[in-house]
């Protein structure tokens, strides 16, 4: 009797098949945890990207507002809402450094709560600002 038993290979193939579900369903729970990481990852990447686009359009703004008017020395834009942004905003402020007779303007860009910032050395010649240099600030 003891002998049939143990050549009896009936059973067998349920403890099999749960034992593939249970490894299907390890691996699928890893690789379902790898993919929300990345995307989580790219997600944060795209707000960066966004919110440094805004900062190098707030420094066009501070561009524009020296071709408009460089004999204000001192000027902040405070928050802007640029066209078709939902959810993201640029603050601008404009100093003038008498001693080397330039403009610095600095652009804070702000998507989703991520942050970027730029600074941008301008100079006016014959009425115009000229970059003279431009560089990311890290906050």
């Amino acid at each position: 009797m003891i002998g049939r038993l143990l050549r009896e290979e009936r059973g067998m193939a349920l403890g099999f098949a749960i034992i593939v579900v249970v490894i299907v369903g390890v691996m699928g729970a890893g690789l379902l945890t790898l993919a929300a990481t990345d995307l989580r990852a790219i997600m944060e990447v795209n707000r960066g990207e966004q919110a440094f686009e805004l900062a190098e359009a707030g420094i066009e703004v501070a561009k524009a507002h020296l071709a408009n008017d460089p004999s204000q020395a001192d000027w902040a834009s405070g928050e802007l809402n640029m066209a078709g942004v939902n959810e993201g905003s640029v603050v601008v402020t404009v100093e003038h450094d008498e001693e080397s007779a330039s403009f610095v303007a600095v652009s804070t860009g702000e998507y989703r709560g991520t942050r970027r910032k730029i600074e941008a050395i301008f100079s006016i010649e014959e009425g115009r600002p000229k970059l003279l240099s431009w560089r990311e600030l890290s906050e």
